[in-house]
């Protein structure tokens, strides 16, 4: 069975629609499972989750509320409720496509993908006006969660899979533990990632795999786009706080490294008269550092 784990949190305007998604899937209600962790919402969540279950007595769907406020807690926890060989994560604001829960069914028992514990698919960014806002770049679209490697089954190398469209063999969590509840906000899931590659594990990219995910106005806002990467580099800090001396050392040479790059960029954007661009794409960087090498605290 496949467990898809949702971890919301005063998401009313959205859960809905990505509950609809998974109801509306093309496979036996036998063939999956829905886990609802509500991470202490204030809005109608609840009611939502509630009357979800009530509405729809032939779906699998099992509801749980985690106290402990953080996407990491509520993720574990969805992997401790889950009953499924396989563990999916889409966030409650993202829609799956109809066929999402067969494509992994077929992956996840095709022979030829036996050894891989860990993949990941396309996730197509929703704006409110319908279109991405002129400073997104292919350099920072992962602020936003897009990915899209092609149109072919291949591996992740320097990317990794999105938080809101991520599905891991139950084995892994078992072997090699949870999400790092120090990162409460951002970084979860590339810590996990990590730790695949870390212990050997490569990690597939299924292009047929699609999520949708809807990205509010105020994720497009420059207030939210300079604490947003503050925290990735915040992140990063804690991630490595108990690694070796030569590990952060490369992790501050690749920093540097990156902010030089983003100037680079910078200026062949602004060579073509795109100075949005080109001035996200520092803004983005500089913060990023910031947030590793003065403010390490989440």
């Amino acid at each position: 069975m496949i467990s898809i784990v949702i971890c919301t949190y005063n998401r009313q305007a959205y859960l809905p629609k990505c509950l609809m998604h998974l109801k509306n899937q093309n496979c036996s209600s036998e063939d999956f499972e829905i886990i609802l962790i509500n991470n202490n919402s204030t809005d109608q969540t609840e009611q939502i989750c509630q009357g979800f279950l009530k509405e729809n007595p032939d779906l699998n769907v099992n509801y749980f509320v985690e106290i402990n406020p953080g996407l990491s807690f509520a993720r574990n926890r969805g992997i401790k409720e889950a009953k499924g060989s396989i563990i999916c994560f889409i966030d409650d604001d993202g829609f799956a496509i109809p066929e999402y829960v067969n494509i992994i069914s077929d992956f996840s028992k095709n022979i030829n993908y036996s050894n891989y514990i860990a993949f990941g698919g396309k996730v197509i960014p929703c704006y409110n006006e319908g279109k991405a806002p002129k400073w997104i770049s292919p350099h920072i679209s992962g602020l936003v969660s897009e990915v899209d490697l092609g149109k072919k089954v291949r591996l992740f190398s320097k990317k990794y899979p999105a938080g809101c469209n991520m599905i891991f063999r139950r084995e892994f969590f078992e072997k090699y533990g949870g999400f790092n509840t120090d990162l409460h906000t951002r970084g979860d899931d590339k810590f996990i990632f990590l730790k695949l590659k870390e212990v050997g594990h490569r990690i597939l990219y299924i292009p047929s795999l699609m999520v949708s995910h809807f990205i509010d106005d105020y994720r497009l806002e420059k207030s939210f786009i300079i604490r947003l990467s503050k925290v990735i580099g915040q992140s990063e800090a804690i991630r490595l706080k108990n690694k070796n001396f030569l590990k952060k050392f490369l992790k501050q040479g690749e920093y540097l490294f990156k902010l030089g790059a983003a100037l680079l960029l910078s200026l062949s954007f602004m060579v073509k008269g795109q100075t949005l661009k080109a001035g996200y794409i520092i803004l983005v960087r500089w913060f990023i550092f910031v947030g590793y090498y003065v403010d390490k605290k989440l």
